[in-house]
């Protein structure tokens, strides 16, 4: 039986070089497109600020995001940077996070995907943990605590409340909207390993969380907030459309078109708050708890 012929491994050789050559220049070519097609190509930039900026500012409450900017289109993708740092009593350096868009129109946003930590753990527990005694828990804690200290915190409702009742609750606490206050309009989705669709984050909306605002002062509402902040929620779920892709930030379409329509909030972030000025809330029937995520001393002596 004759042996199989042996390959002429130097014919292999320059077929193996010559592929890796046209993947090269391919390769080179391709970024070169990249780089300089994207100029005759209509920019999709201001509406993926407009939509993907303003719901990673959505989907992340415990992260104080400030504004955002382009980071480069491409002919294969888009980018668009913001700065964020946590939400916590004190200060912290802020981190740079990236969301990308594919040629496809995927979305990436690999470090920038919901609450997390104890504030993250506060808007979960928002209409899921246990009625009886938390108030008088929320009460104990606080008050065992130095009244001067900052706070961040949630401040849960006994009931959903519509804007008209918000801005009677702040009316009757002298409470002014501001940057330092942001609405719940949705808790947490619960997690269902029977149900196909993921869990999603929290509906959490500040003024100051849409894009143009981030860039220029505006001014709040104070007492009457509650009603220019759904507005504006509602403004910005009207530029939405299903095809919109919010997975990465655990949002979708539905839920928030839903929590628009309803316009109810469960509940207030508080930013930065003194904790008597939490405690002077306890005692409003209105008020189901508070959850403390965050305490530090006021170092601001100014």
């Amino acid at each position: 039986m004759l042996n199989p012929r042996e390959p002429d491994w130097a014919q292999v050789a320059r077929a193996l070089g010559k592929v890796l050559a046209v993947t090269v220049v391919l390769y080179l070519a391709l970024g070169a497109a990249d780089r300089v097609l994207w100029l005759f190509l209509p920019s999709g930039d201001e509406r993926m600020a407009q939509v993907h900026g303003t719901a990673a500012r959505v989907a992340n409450p415990d992260k104080r995001v400030s504004h955002g900017f382009d980071s480069g289109e491409r002919l294969l993708q888009s980018a668009y940077t913001i700065w964020a740092e946590p939400r916590l009593a004190g200060y912290s350096e802020p981190e740079r996070y990236e969301i990308v868009e594919t040629l496809f129109g995927t979305i990436h946003a690999p470090n920038l995907d919901g609450p997390s930590g104890n504030l993250g753990n506060a808007i979960s527990a928002v209409e899921t943990g246990p009625d009886e005694g938390e108030k008088e828990t929320a009460r104990k804690t606080i008050d065992a605590l130095p009244q001067t200290l900052v706070a961040t915190a949630v401040v849960e409702f006994t009931h959903p409340m519509s804007a008209e009742q918000l801005i009677a609750f702040n009316r009757r606490h002298i409470l002014r909207g501001g940057p330092d206050v942001s609405y719940i309009y949705s808790p947490p989705s619960l997690y269902d390993d029977s149900d196909p669709s993921p869990p999603r984050n929290a509906v959490v909306w500040n003024r100051n969380m849409i894009e143009e605002n981030t860039w220029e002062e505006f001014t709040y509402e104070h007492e009457t907030e509650p009603g220019t902040a759904l507005r504006e929620f509602r403004n910005w779920v009207g530029l939405l459309n299903e095809g919109d892709d919010l997975s990465e930030f655990g949002l979708d379409y539905q839920w928030l078109a839903l929590a628009a329509e309803e316009g109810a909030v469960y509940g207030l972030v508080m930013d930065r708050w003194k904790l008597a000025d939490l405690r002077a809330l306890l005692p409003d029937e209105d008020v189901k708890t508070i959850r403390l995520a965050d305490v530090t001393f006021d170092l601001d002596l100014g």
